[in-house]
């Protein structure tokens, strides 16, 4: 979405009625709980082998011994 659609949708719904926004917010709060994953196992994010290692950066983070470094790019 461009800024200026997204600026004019903002203007449009600068004038709604209260009852208007309830909803509108009702409508994307159902919108974005079906398109949200309920199932994880096949995200890679959420891997028992991912989760570990991030777990063992927070351990290590805890312990005094993180390092600060530039973002590592993966291929």
């Amino acid at each position: 979405m461009s800024d200026v659609t997204f600026n004019a949708m903002l203007n449009e719904v600068d004038s709604f009625s209260y009852n208007q926004v309830v909803a509108l917010l009702s409508r994307l709060i159902q919108v974005l709980q079906a398109w949200t994953p309920r199932d994880r196992s096949d995200d890679l994010f959420y891997s028992p082998s991912n989760v570990a290692h991030i777990e063992r950066g927070i351990k290590a983070l805890r312990d005094g011994k993180g390092e600060e470094h530039e973002l590592i790019e993966v291929d």
